[in-house]
């Protein structure tokens, strides 16, 4: 069942990822974290749709948020380390532990 979990896992990171929207904000969060504003003006987009994607980022776990104190209280996004493989090793042995269930 491990097996399912992960091969479930694994296509809800690359289903995020496939957007290139959300590409280009993880590319820039890469380089320093910054707040949602900033991105929106870097990328030329709409603040909401800079924060809906930020927030799809962060329920998979690729980016988190933190809170910055201040006259008006802001969240800092960062890129959080994360490795994903897709190769074909990986695929043989997910293959192999479904084959065993």
């Amino acid at each position: 069942m491990a097996s399912r979990d992960e091969i479930k896992r694994l296509a809800e990171v690359l289903q995020v990822l496939a957007n290139p929207v959300r590409l280009r904000i993880l590319a820039l969060l890469a380089i320093k974290p910054r707040y949602a504003y900033e991105l929106s003006k870097k990328l030329s987009l709409s603040y909401p749709l800079i924060h809906l994607h930020l927030k799809v980022l962060e329920r998979a776990g690729l980016v988190e948020s933190d809170y910055v104190p201040g006259p008006r209280t802001k969240r800092v996004y960062k890129l959080k380390e994360f490795e994903i493989e897709v190769s074909p090793e990986r695929l043989r042995r997910l293959g192999e532990s479904l084959e065993d269930e």
